[in-house]
């Protein structure tokens, strides 16, 4: 069997071709994402910095 009859197995619609282009796509900027949040992390802060809560948001009583 020639290489040429192996290949012709593998030939994709447009469709077909476009879903595994938009697949390799999104892997490619996943891995790009994690690279770049593991070599620009955000400084770790110290354990003496103290952080404030949030106010809570307080219901007001209801009136009948």
């Amino acid at each position: 069997m020639k290489w040429r009859d192996k290949l012709q197995m593998f030939v994709l619609t447009k469709q077909e071709q476009r879903t595994i282009a938009f697949v390799v796509l999104m892997l490619v900027l996943g891995l790009l994402t994690k690279h770049y949040r593991a070599h620009h992390a955000p400084p770790a802060s110290s354990p003496n910095e103290h952080v404030q809560p949030s106010p809570s948001v307080q219901a007001s009583p209801r009136s009948g």
